[in-house]
């Protein structure tokens, strides 16, 4: 199964959930999963924002040994991913618009019930804890419901 992260930028969210969601599967043993995350707006080869990175260690992720680096979205990812999974549903409806809409494009909410991550982009530490922590109660959710379903 590959599953793709989609925020606006690739520096803040979508990275936070690849890591978030990397570590679940680790924790579980499934090394059959495979993640990644882009950005609709991003620019590639930036890193993740170092607020970003704080929080994750404040919650408690590991990091692992990759270097992160921001990616552009473009539509060949579309076919390239079983789940394309975004952050908000703004995301979502930009997809739609530009690319057309394919059943494997999904708000993290369609498949949590958690509702949109807000972006924490250029706020404080504290703001980027509660996204990491929004993202940590979801994705465990939708780590739940995809291992149900298969």
């Amino acid at each position: 199964m590959k599953i793709l992260f989609i925020c606006t930028g690739n520096i803040c969210r979508s990275p936070m959930a690849e890591v978030i969601f990397e570590n679940l599967c680790k924790k579980n043993k499934r090394k059959d999963i495979v993640v990644k995350s882009a950005g609709l707006d991003a620019v590639n080869g930036y890193p993740m924002s170092q607020t970003a990175f704080e929080a994750l260690l404040h919650c408690g992720e590991k990091l692992g040994r990759k270097k992160f680096t921001s990616t552009q979205f473009n539509s060949n990812m579309i076919s390239e991913f079983d789940y394309i999974v975004c952050m908000s549903l703004t995301h979502k409806a930009y997809i739609k618009a530009y690319i057309g809409e394919y059943p494997n494009v999904y708000t993290l909410d369609d498949l949590t019930g958690c509702g949109d991550i807000a972006d924490p982009f250029m706020q404080t530490l504290n703001v980027y804890k509660r996204t990491c922590q929004d993202l940590q109660v979801a994705l465990a959710k939708m780590y739940e419901k995809l291992m149900n379903s298969n």
